[in-house]
Formats: structure tokens, C-alpha cells, sequence
């Protein structure tokens, strides 16, 4: 059934109504804008590397103006470098003015089916600080060196000058990559992009593909709700940004300062519930099969496997932030935790970005440029890290609020003058225990729509047929009911289901790693991987099962996809095969060193990334490396740490001889504050502020 879209008056009267209700930030300060435009205005170029030569791109849904990062990918020897320019906020912020006060306020920009509610002003995020084509830019650059199976062997990170080349959308990267005629760098993109989703499943990591339920503002002013899938290519270039995040969560490791993203494994009775969920669906999933390994083998086109994937995204809970090696209230400095791993990415993970979208990214940002750099973290950094995970928890808890009502207002107004009707829909959530009336979640064919089903018995995963019984925009709910019997018939067999939205949830990333550019005119705004939402007159909403409310916006994890079509592909010059090297791999060995014990899934091959950043030209690894050890970062230099007791002295760890580096390298951790000369006492309770529900591919 086709229903005409939601009236524009009845929606956009209600989402002003939400924003007032749940606070968000209406127009900027005038002092704020004026600061704002002074910043646009000021030479910035001044002290920064200039790597105007590399041939940048930006990718992000059509209309993006919000411009967080450019890649470009080209390959050394059997391996690849990845250079990720992202957008210098700390070039247009001055530590302490108005701006930044209100960016501390606002901690991430909220984006609504109408108008986002940005974190920087116009000035800024759709203009100076935006890394927008033909244009140049300072940025900072993270330069990644990976092996020929996509492990990191090493990375640096500088203060630069950039020029992006182009701007592409998803669907245009996707399409010179489909027809063979994408650059080298995009297609050498697309390896990478592979090898380190391969590598992230060795790790135990979780990516579900989950299509994203749209709200978008024609334009004629009229809102509609549809599903989308992700394209391959959306969940290749979350990858780099996850990669990132790897890469400046080990800096920040090893320099025993910085906030980290973090989220705990699955309780184990969730992960039970899980499993009677997969034998009810008649799912198979051998006792010895990690979870990890099952998802990737679901497709959520069928009905039974779209019902499990949207249970899964409830699997993991308690995202949040860590912070160490400041101050705390008392004047101790927080200590290093032992674990901070991010339990869906499985590895320590740290937000660095998307800085004109979300607050933190500027700070953990600073934080890896000073340690690189041998210098001291500026002081406005450290006493900004204390309060900062409450913040982000709290801003992002106002973004979900909004994002998730947005949906319910537009799918209300949709529905409003269709009470009484009949739906054909999919049970995709049955609340458990079961009780003699069952609340549940339903997914319709058409429209696209995701609300609450009551019956007394609601077959998950099975398509039924339902009744609207209400529709209400200014309470924002909309209820079915069962009316019985399945509206496919078992002779047919089950036929696919194209488009099934995901569980209930926030947005307010473009990716997600995001998850995860813009805000302006209309368009779909998707929701990729890299940690903060994309919007231009469209929301993206996976929509999250009833539960806690999410401490974030949605990030939604790179999605497994399958290859481009084949065709042919020019290759410039030789480009490694991106295919895992053969035989059997490694074993992790117990070390025999004191020290923390070692973190399952890091990265490896990594050396000491606390050096002076070097330049593009120094890329070359001369120390001995091991690709296939997963596990503790393993060092090839003498490192010097602060000596227990004091922050200024340090203990160095004993160098690795070439031809003898071992599995894994303990290296005692103390953090790294010298220039403040605080004791360094432990234990000391670390500072972590967790969110409720987060879902198993939020960044």
C-alpha cells in the first residue's frame, strides 16, 4: 500500500516542538558567529607540512558540505600507505573563547529530517575548516603504513596542507568501481577496505548489515520514509576510519594520556538470549561457531535472519568514553586502565575523525599530535578531559532523544488518516517472557515503517498481517495489531525481504564507523561508520529495539557486502594481491615479561608511535616486523617512560635486536604528564563514563 507523504506542517510543527522538549541548541551567540567568521578569515597555512601533491578525494552522501575527511590510498612495495587528511579544528578554535564554549555545549551536531543542528557554525563546517574540493585546507595527516595482508606496520601523524581533488558520493565512487574506471587510489581503496574487514572478523569483530530507515524532506516540502542499504564501498571507507581510530588509540596507549571510546563485551546472558532467539528462528549456530563468525553468514533480506540482526544490535551495551593521564578532582593523575578495549570493533579504539561533527575528536586529536611531536599536551586539553566523557555521554543521550522521536513523528503523520487499515509486515522483535498478550516490533513492506505490534502470539520472524489501531504525531507512537495467519503461503516458500530496517535507534553520524558530511539542501542523509551522522534533509535512522536509551548517536559498523561486480580494471603500475598469506597462522604465546597482560585483537606489527612524527618520505619501515601476530604492540627501540613516582624521569625498555624481535614486548605503562611534574599514583580509579544501550556496530 502507498501512502501519500507526511503533510510538511504537521512535521515540521512537531520536530520544533522536540527540538524545544529535548534542548538542543537553537541559534548560535552572536559573539560566537563573529569568532567564527574571524577564524574563517585568518591564514592558517603557517607551520604545517605541505602535501598539496596528494592527489585527495572526499566520499559522503550527495549535498555534503560538512567535509571531515579525504583519502588517498597508493601502494609501497608489497603493501599500501594510506594518507587520511582530516579537517583541523584546533586551526579555528581558540582555547577558551566563545566558540569554544559553545562547542562544549553543543558536543556533536544533531541532524533532523529538516535542518541539522550543527556543532561549528556555517563559517567553519561548511567552510573554511571543511575539506571541500579545490580548495586548500589545513588538515591533520594520518599517514598509515599496512602489509600486504592490510595489517598496520606503521603510522604518523602531522599537521599539514591539503587540496582535495573531488568530491564523490557513495553511489559515484561505487559506480567507477562497478565499471572499472575509479582511480587507482579508490580502487586500491577497496583492497584495504576488505583486508581490514577480513582482519577485523580474525579479530572477533562484529559489523551487521542492517539497511537504514531514511526520512527525507522533498522538495516540495513533503517528508517520506523509506530503506536503504549500505554500499560496499560506504563500509570500504568506514574502514580507514576505523583504521584511524586503531592507529590514534595506540598512540594515545603508549603515551599514557588520551580518551578512548570503549564498549564492554556482551553480558553472557544476552548472548544466551541470543542464542534461543537463532533456535526459534530455526537459524543454525553450532556451539563452538563465535558469534563474531555467525554474522557475517546472515543475510538480512530473509525475514528469519532480519529478525536475529535486529536482536544482535542490542547484544552489546555501556558505550562510552575513557579518559586518562590528567589530573583528577583530587590532583592524582587518572591512570592508564588495563582494559579499554571497544568490544565491536575488538580493540582499543579512539574518535579522532570527525571533528567538525562530534567534540572529542578535536581533543584525542591534539592529544596524538603532541605525543608524536615529543611535546608536552596542552594544558587546555588536560583540564578539558576530566568533564569530557560526561559531556559527549550527555550530548549524544539529547541527539539519540531527537533522532529516534524524528521517526516516530514522520511515521505517525504518514499513517495518521490510515487507521482501521491492513499491513503486510515482518516480526522482527517479540518481548520476552512471553505473556498472553505479546509486545513486539513489526517492519512493513510499504510503507517503510518500524512500531510496536500487540497479539497473542507474534511469530518472530514469520510475515503477518496487522491493523493500525493508532497513529498519533503529537503523542509520536503508531500500534498494530495481529490479525493471525501469515500472508505468504508455505507452498510458495518464503520469499525474500528486500528491505527490513534495522533496530530501533539515534543518528547523528554520517557513516557509522559510522558510521558515518553536510546539512543543506534535500537529499537522503546516511548514517556511514566513522563515529557521527550525515544529513541533508534526510535522516537515516537505524531504528534500535525497545530498551535503554542509546548514550550516542548511531554508528553504524562497516557492513559485510560483496564484491563489486567484475569487469576490468586498469592497473597502473603493480598493485599488491589483497588476499591473506598462506599457511597456518601464528599462535599467541604467553609472555614471559611482567607487565599488562596482553589485549586480545590488537593490532599488529606496530612499533613505538610516541617518536617525532616523520614526513611521508620516511615511510619505509627498517624495523623487523611480524604481520601475522595479532596481539601486544611489539617494540623495536628503546622507549622512555615516566618512572614510578614522578612524571618527569623515565625508564627506558629494553631495545629489540633486529632478527630477534619476539612475539610480544610488555611495556610497563605509567602516564606520560611530565609537563605538569604531578606524582604519579596508582591505583587510582579510572575515569570512564558509560552510556546505556549501545548496539554492536556503533563506533
Amino acid at each position: 500500500m502507498r501512502l501519500a507523504p507526511a503533510a510538511p506542517d504537521d512535521v515540521s510543527g512537531a520536530l520544533a516542538a522536540l527540538r524545544a522538549e529535548v534542548g538542543l541548541p537553537a541559534m548560535f551567540p552572536q559573539d560566537v558567529l563573529e569568532e567564527a567568521r574571524a577564524a574563517a578569515e585568518k591564514d592558517v597555512s603557517a607551520g604545517r607540512t605541505d602535501r598539496r601533491d596528494i592527489e585527495f578525494v572526499t566520499i559522503d552522501p550527495p549535498g555534503s558540505k560538512d567535509l571531515d575527511q579525504a583519502v588517498h590510498v597508493e601502494p609501497s612495495g608489497e603493501g599500501y600507505v594510506v594518507h587520511y587528511a582530516i579537517a583541523d579544528l584546533g586551526a579555528f578554535v581558540t582555547p577558551g573563547g566563545a566558540l569554544d564554549e559553545e562547542v562544549r555545549r553543543r558536543g556533536m551536531t544533531v541532524y533532523g529530517p529538516d535542518a541539522p543542528t550543527p556543532l561549528h557554525p556555517k563559517a567553519l563546517s561548511e567552510g573554511a575548516a571543511s575539506l571541500l574540493p579545490e580548495e586548500d585546507r589545513p588538515a591533520v595527516l594520518w599517514t598509515v603504513t599496512l602489509d600486504a595482508r592490510g595489517v598496520i606496520t606503521d603510522a604518523a601523524v602531522e599537521r599539514a596542507l591539503v587540496h582535495s581533488r573531488e568530491r564523490l558520493t557513495y553511489a559515484e565512487a561505487q559506480s567507477g568501481l562497478d565499471a572499472g574506471t575509479a582511480s587507482e587510489s579508490l580502487q586500491l581503496l577497496a583492497d584495504v577496505g576488505r583486508l581490514r574487514q577480513s582482519l577485523e572478523a580474525e579479530r572477533g569483530g562484529v559489523s551487521l548489515e542492517v539497511p537504514e530507515q531514511e526520512v527525507e524532506q522533498r522538495e516540495d516540502g513533503t517528508f517520506a520514509l523509506s530503506f536503504r542499504r549500505n554500499l560496499p564501498v560506504e563500509g570500504w571507507n568506514a574502514q580507514i576510519s576505523l583504521l584511524t581510530g586503531i592507529v590514534a588509540a595506540t598512540i594515545m596507549r603508549q603515551g599514557g594520556v588520551g580518551i578512548l571510546r570503549t564498549l564492554p563485551e556482551a553480558d553472557p546472558r544476552d548472548l544466551a538470549r541470543l542464542r534461543r532467539t537463532a533456535r526459534a528462528l530455526r537459524i543454525e549456530w553450532p556451539d563452538d561457531l563465535p558469534y563474531a563468525r555467525l554474522v557475517p553468514t546472515l543475510e538480512s533480506r530473509i525475514p528469519e535472519h532480519a529478525a536475529f540482526l535486529n536482536e544482535a544490535t542490542t547484544l552489546f551495551r555501556g558505550a562510552g568514553y575513557v579518559a586518562f593521564g590528567m589530573p583528577g578532582p583530587d590532583g592524582v593523575v587518572v591512570p592508564q586502565p588495563e582494559n579499554t578495549r571497544h568490544a565491536a570493533i575488538a580493540a582499543d579504539y579512539a574518535h579522532v575523525t570527525a571533528p567538525l561533527r562530534r567534540l572529542a575528536d578535536r581533543y584525542a586529536t591534539e592529544i596524538c599530535l603532541a605525543i608524536q611531536a615529543g611535546t608536552a599536551v596542552p594544558a587546555w586539553v588536560l583540564q578539558a578531559m576530566l568533564a569530557l566523557p560526561a559531556v559527549m555521554v550527555e550530548t549524544g543521550r539529547r541527539a539519540s532523544s531527537f533522532q529516534r522521536e524524528c521517526v516516530d513523528i514522520v511515521e505517525a503523520s504518514l499513517l495518521a488518516d490510515s487507521l482501521g487499515e491492513e499491513f503486510d509486515g515482518v516480526v522482527v522483535d517479540v518481548d520476552e517472557p512471553a505473556k498472553e498478550v505479546q509486545r513486539g516490533q513489526i517492519v512493513l513492506r510499504e510503507p517503510a515503517v518500524r512500531a510496536r505490534v500487540v497479539g497473542p502470539r507474534l511469530p518472530l520472524g514469520d510475515e503477518v498481517r496487522v491493523k493500525l489501531t493508532e497513529a498519533d504525531v503529537s503523542e509520536r507512537r503508531v500500534m498494530f495489531k495481529l490479525l493471525g495467519g501469515h500472508t505468504v503461503d508455505p507452498a510458495a516458500g518464503r520469499p525474500d525481504t528486500p528491505e527490513l530496517a534495522g533496530p530501533r535507534s539515534s543518528a547523528a553520524h554520517r557513516s557509522t564507523a559510522d558510521a558515518g558530511a553536510g546539512a543543506a539542501a534535500p537529499g537522503p542523509f546516511a548514517v556511514p561508520a566513522d563515529g557521527v551522522a550525515h544529513a541533508h534533509g534526510t535522516v537515516v535512522l537505524p531504528r534500535q529495539a525497545p530498551g535503554p536509551e542509546s548514550a550516542e548517536p548511531p554508528e553504524p559498523a562497516p557492513q559485510p557486502q560483496p564484491s563489486p561486480s567484475p569487469g576490468p580494471r586498469p592497473t597502473p603500475r603493480p598493485r599488491p594481491t589483497p588476499q591473506p598469506q598462506p599457511g597456518p597462522q601464528p599462535q599467541p604465546q604467553p609472555s614471559p615479561l611482567p607487565g599488562p597482560q596482553r589485549r586480545p585483537g590488537a593490532e599488529a606489527a606496530l612499533g613505538d608511535l610516541t617518536r617525532p612524527a616523520h614526513g611521508a618520505s620516511n615511510l619505509p619501515v627498517s624495523r623487523p616486523v611480524r604481520p601475522q601476530v595479532k596481539d601486544e604492540i611489539p617494540l623495536s627501540e628503546p622507549w622512555p617512560r615516566p618512572a614510578p613516582g614522578t612524571g618527569s624521569q623515565s625508564q627506558p625498555v629494553p631495545a629489540v635486536e633486529a632478527g630477534a624481535l619476539p612475539d610480544v614486548v610488555q611495556v610497563p605503562r605509567y602516564p606520560a604528564v611530565s609537563s605538569l611534574e604531578l606524582p604519579v599514583v596508582a591505583p587510582a580509579d579510572m575515569l570512564a563514563v558509560e552510556g546505556p544501550a549501545s548496539r554492536a556496530y556503533r563506533y
